[in-house]
């Protein structure tokens, strides 16, 4: 199985080859552990955003702080700069997604079917950002084997496959997981026909506490020539306890 899933990838989506995965871990405990190290239970973010357009004369920039508390399954985000979306903010309580927009002063529930919908004008999506989905619960993993050099360093390369009935958005992705420090350094995205639509690169890794975190992520959609949105971490922290209300609708219209 692993020998057809290597070959099947070599065949559609790129022409590197890859070594044969190890005996262990499975794919599904290095999934369970890049999860863990990526996101923790709980995680605030404070990270600047930059959109590149051929539409824009020059990058757009745009700072955001966010609160994503995986074991409840709720995330909240609020936009900071510039000042014409400032205060617009995003509310997930799962299965549910809210958006406020403050120069309209309304409050919008956000329907499962624009997940895929582009979060503030960038490449990265509503599900990227609220984390709706979840790598864990809504798909099954497996080998495509062992990149041995990928920028310089050894990587396992596992396959994300939906379940069948998931709410996800994507019919499957591929990850590029540095093999010695459990974090992802590069992601590719696919449509339910097999066609790959975007790719993700995760670099300027650092010591975050016992965990290392990846400091930009750079996203860039393959059917946009001239498109890029990237993602700069100013600040993150792992394992706080959030107030609950942080994560309810008052909190969306709230002004600083």
């Amino acid at each position: 199985m692993a020998a057809m899933a290597c070959a099947l990838w070599a065949s559609s989506a790129s022409a590197q080859t890859l070594e044969p995965p190890p005996a262990s871990p499975t794919a599904r405990e290095v999934a369970e552990r890049v999860e863990n190290n990526f996101r923790g239970e709980s995680g605030f973010l404070d990270a600047t955003m930059i959109v590149k357009s051929p539409r824009l004369p020059e990058p757009r920039r745009m700072r955001f702080q966010s609160w994503d508390d995986r074991g409840g399954k709720r995330s909240f985000v609020r936009v900071l700069e510039p000042a014409k979306d400032k205060g617009t903010a995003f509310l997930k309580l799962h299965p549910n997604l809210w958006s406020y927009i403050p120069r309209v002063e309304r409050t919008i529930r956000i329907p499962p079917s624009m997940m895929l919908q582009s979060w503030m004008g960038s490449d990265f999506t509503n599900d990227d950002l609220v984390r709706e989905s979840s790598t864990l619960d809504d798909y099954t993993h497996r080998w495509l084997g062992v990149d041995p050099s990928h920028q310089g360093s050894r990587a396992f390369v596992i396959e994300h496959v939906p379940k069948e009935g998931a709410p996800v958005v994507w019919g499957r992705i591929a990850v590029w997981v540095d093999a010695a420090r459990l974090v992802p350094v590069r992601q590719e995205f696919f449509d339910e026909a097999g066609e790959k639509l975007r790719v993700m690169t995760l670099s300027d890794l650092r010591a975050v506490g016992s965990r290392v975190y990846p400091h930009r992520w750079s996203m860039t959609p393959l059917d946009k020539p001239g498109h890029e949105t990237r993602i700069e971490v100013n600040e993150i922290r792992f394992g706080e306890k959030f107030a609950d209300d942080i994560f309810t609708q008052r909190n969306l219209t709230r002004r600083d």
